[in-house]
This record gives C-alpha cells, structure tokens and sequence, in this order.
C-alpha cells in the first residue's frame, strides 16, 4: 500500500489516528481529503496534495533522524540492560592473544590507564562502522588500552586477526567465546570502558558515538567534567 493510499485509508476508517495530517492540512485540504476518501485519489489537487503530504512527513522523519544522531552524541542514554552493572568490578580473566601470548585485566598499568573492552563479532556491521572510531581513540589516548574480544561463534582467531588490522587497532586482540558470558553480552558490540581500579565506568551494548566513547574515557582516566 502506498503512502498516499494510507492516508486516504486512515480518513476513511478512522481520521483520528490523523493527528499529524489534520494539523498539517488547512481546512479546504481536509474536506479534498475526505471526499477522497471513498474513491482512489484521481483528481489532480488531491493527487498533488497527498504526495506533497507524504514528502512532508518524510522529510520530518529525515530531520527527526538527523538530530538523534547528529552532533557528538553526548544525550546517548547507554543501553545497559542486563549489562555488568557500572560501578562494579570487572571480572579479571586470561586470554591467549591472536600472536600467541596471554593477556588478562589485571595487566593494565595501574590507576593511570583506563581499558576500553570491545566484544564483537567480525562479521557484524556496527563493529566494522564503530571500529574506525576506536582506532582514532586509541591513537589519541596514550593512556587507553584497547582489547577486542571476539566471542562469536562464527569467528576464530584468524577471523579477529584480520579484523584488527584491517581498522589498525593495536591494542591486545584474543578470540574468546567465554567472555561473552562473563561479560553479559547482549549484542555486537558490546563496550566496557574501566578505570584503573577495574571499576566499571560505563557499559553499553551497541554503537556508540565518538563523543560519548572519549566522554567515558575521560571519566575512567579521572579526567571527566
């Protein structure tokens, strides 16, 4: 159905369900509506009014889009549900690294440095959009260390290495399927920002914005406003 069928559709049953319609219509554009309401919408005033109404309520949707995701993103409520509660330790854990070594968390160095953890899957598209981002994050703060744990099922090692060069990110890098459980996470990505107490200072399942990831950092790092 198309989007002036819809609307000739919602006058016709039920013009109540109309408020963005009957606000945006004067009085003469309504009556128009209504007599089509009963036939498809041959006339040329009607035609040209429902897809000037249509283009109307697109572009507000466009312009409401824009401005939830526009700018640094500061307002971003984190999606913390089921998450590792913020304020709460980390649970420490060993991994064995794509090169071959062993990293845990306890291996940060000390209450200068905050921890950024990535767990994501290879494959998935937010990671690949986020991981531009954390690469620049991790240039910028000396003081960050990055570790992406790849926890899918249908990665491996091979899969996590590719992934990490492929954005540049040098920070430990181990495929990990367990820490998905011990970490709670509900989706790719998953982000932990820790300070250098192992606290957690945020946590959020999704993509981020730049803004609000540096904003963490600096929380964890006992720099924030």
């Amino acid at each position: 159905m198309s989007s002036s069928t819809e609307i000739l559709y919602c006058f016709k049953h039920d013009e109540k369900k109309c408020p963005l319609a009957r606000t945006m219509l004067s009085k003469k554009d309504l009556k128009d509506l209504r007599k089509g309401a009963g036939r498809f919408p041959s006339d040329k005033r009607t035609v040209l009014l429902l897809a000037g109404l249509t283009a109307l309520v697109i572009l507000s949707i466009a312009g409401f889009s824009f401005l939830v995701t526009a700018g640094d993103g500061k307002n971003l409520t984190p999606n913390e549900r089921r998450l590792l509660p913020v304020g709460t330790q980390a649970p420490d854990f060993s991994a064995q690294t794509i090169d071959g070594g062993n990293v845990s968390l306890g291996d940060a160095g000390g209450k200068e440095e905050a921890t950024m953890l990535v767990l994501f899957a290879s494959w998935c598209p937010h990671c690949n959009k986020e991981a531009p981002i954390i690469n620049e994050l991790e240039d910028q703060y000396d003081n960050l260390r990055v570790m992406m744990l790849g926890i899918d099922s249908r990665d491996d090692s091979a899969k996590v290495r590719e992934f990490v060069d492929r954005y540049g990110i040098e920070g430990p890098a181990a495929y990990e399927p367990s820490l998905g459980s011990i970490y709670q996470a509900t989706g790719y990505p998953t982000i932990y920002v820790i300070d250098g107490n192992r606290d957690i200072v945020a946590a959020h399942s999704g993509e981020v914005p730049r803004g609000v990831l540096e904003g963490w950092i600096l929380d964890a790092l006992g720099e924030g406003e």
